[in-house]
């Protein structure tokens, strides 16, 4: 069975594999069926509101430039440390996520972590 919905699955833990440029997310769906969101060459994340018993609601793949708009203070706070990389100006990290063909994900929870990554792709595994 091909899966192409995450809607009401329950975050059961997840993994930042530096390593291997991947987050794996491990979820289970309403029916108890246990499967994992695979992100592929993993940029950045960032999550908020971490707690037992979080509920996708969905992934929403958005445009890059909304990722720089939308976390200009985010960005701002973590240039000094080099984060998400050592870049001049917003125009310079834009330049750099779309020449590495990066992808912004936004986590929308119905309840509890929500937040984003930055890859490349992400998959769903049985």
């Amino acid at each position: 069975m091909m899966r192409n919905t995450v809607h009401d699955s329950e975050i059961l833990s997840y993994q930042a594999d530096f390593e291997n440029s991947q987050l794996v997310m491990y979820v289970k769906d309403e029916k108890n069926i246990k499967y994992k969101i695979i992100f592929e060459g993993l940029f950045t994340f960032c999550f908020e509101h971490q707690m037992p018993s979080s509920i996708i609601l969905d992934i929403v793949k958005k445009a890059t430039y909304s990722f720089v708009s939308e976390n200009s203070e985010l960005l701002s706070e973590g240039k000094n440390y080099f984060w998400p990389l050592d870049y001049e100006d917003e125009d310079e990290l834009q330049d750099y996520l779309n020449e590495k063909n990066l992808n912004y994900y936004e986590l929308q929870a119905s309840y509890g972590l929500n937040g984003w990554i930055i890859c490349s792709q992400y998959h769903i595994e049985n």
